[in-house]
């Protein structure tokens, strides 16, 4: 069974504007381990080709590399989405994992029910009623 999506007319913007802060967050964690050659990424970004259109998909998490240099070039491997290293600090907490969206001409997003409630949760948390937090209450 097809699981439904919600199209959210210019909705990346406001997906963006509201993750900026965990974003920070975790630039800010970046910095200060970025000496023991591990880079935790916030967002992955996917393309993937559906009847003949390119669809770009953004997953939210916590997704672990190890950076090193070869050759001159920085290589990047992935390692996974737990804490590689038990000494390493705690990253900060990114309410944002595990949502993933479909960007639609640039501007518009396609999401499950439960991420746009989780999205206006996070909405809310922040005192930010908007777009979101409007939405998930006309589908409930």
């Amino acid at each position: 069974m097809k699981r439904r999506k919600l199209l959210i007319r210019k909705g990346l913007n406001h997906l963006l504007d509201l993750y900026i802060k965990y974003k920070l967050e975790l630039l800010d964690y970046n910095e200060m381990i970025k000496n023991t050659g591990y880079y935790i990424k916030p967002i992955h970004i996917a393309y993937r080709s559906s009847g003949g259109s390119r669809l770009k998909y953004v997953y939210f998490g916590r997704y672990w590399y190890r950076v090193s240099k070869r050759g001159g070039r920085l290589i990047w491997i992935y390692l996974g989405k737990e804490k590689p290293e038990p000494s390493l600090p705690d990253p900060p907490l990114n309410p944002f994992e595990g949502i993933s969206a479909i960007v639609v001409n640039d501007e518009d997003i396609e999401v499950e029910p439960e991420a746009l409630k989780l999205l206006a949760k996070i909405e809310l948390s922040l005192n930010q009623g908007g777009i979101f937090t409007r939405l998930a209450s006309e589908i409930s």
